[in-house]
């Protein structure tokens, strides 16, 4: 009897400590509406996963990251391509 009840016990305290609070990830965009701030990160059933409290949008980060979003941080910068000439020197006459 004794070994059931630490058994059930055991299994409680493994179901409880597999999911974590759900705490909001600063600065982070969600890749479906795009709001800032509105993301929470939480562990469910072994799995790290990310919720949009704003959509709804939920993905979980073993399936692999989603595509990011372009802003002004993460876009690339455009180079102008311009037409390069030598310079030539001349000396001047003595």
């Amino acid at each position: 009897r004794g070994r059931a009840e630490l058994f059930g016990l055991a299994q409680c305290v493994l179901i409880v400590m597999s999911k974590t609070p759900k705490r909001f990830i600063a600065g982070a965009v969600c890749p479906k509406c795009g709001e800032m701030d509105k993301l929470v990160m939480f562990r469910d059933e072994n799995q790290t996963r990310r919720e949009c409290v704003n959509c709804g949008y939920q993905d979980s980060l073993e399936d692999g990251f989603t595509q990011e979003i372009p802003t002004r941080v993460t876009a690339k910068p455009k180079i102008n391509q311009v037409d390069v000439q030598p310079l030539k020197f001349f000396r001047p006459p003595k």
